[in-house]
């Protein structure tokens, strides 16, 4: 049983996420001058972890959200992350098995996915046109960057997601 008070928590937690990830985003970008694109995705790590505990309905629909609220506060477009987030949440189901047999797993989960998400988010703005990227750029300057960052945000967080929202 599934406690009752982790379903109202989780998106308030996520929305907070949201915010630091906005933040700590736009803080890399500006140490590194604008050279490269460090994009900060806790929430997508606290989903990877909350996807164990909480049913597919409801991280779908919460991904569903949280992923409007992405694009009113990212680009000003709703469609993109409302796509994205579900699509990922809904992939991290799949191989719910193997993601969670032990945290080696886990941890390149969240780098298969974060890749994933990074490659689905720019794949639909150069379908819509909305971006034009080289993939030299695309793999040095964005991913490469973003991979690091959200290795060490993981390796941070990983503890204190668990004691939220796994129970023992």
């Amino acid at each position: 049983m599934i406690r009752r008070n982790l379903y109202y928590f989780t998106p308030v937690l996520f929305f907070f996420l949201m915010l630091i990830d906005a933040h700590l985003t736009q803080l890399f970008i500006a140490t590194s001058q604008n050279h490269y694109i460090w994009r900060a995705h806790l929430v997508l790590i606290a989903m990877l972890i909350a996807v164990k505990q909480l049913p597919k309905h409801y991280m779908i629909t919460v991904a569903l959200i949280i992923g409007s609220l992405f694009d009113l506060y990212y680009l000003g477009i709703l469609g993109i992350y409302a796509v994205v987030f579900p699509v990922t949440i809904w992939l991290m189901y799949l191989i719910y098995g193997i993601l969670f047999e032990n945290d080696f797993n886990l941890f390149f989960g969240m780098i298969i996915f974060v890749t994933l998400f990074e490659l689905f988010i720019v794949g639909l703005q150069l379908m819509f046109n909305l971006i034009r990227i080289d993939l030299i750029y695309f793999v040095t300057q964005l991913l490469a960057p973003t991979l690091l960052l959200n290795i060490g945000l993981y390796l941070l967080s990983m503890y204190p997601l668990k004691k939220i929202f796994w129970k023992k």
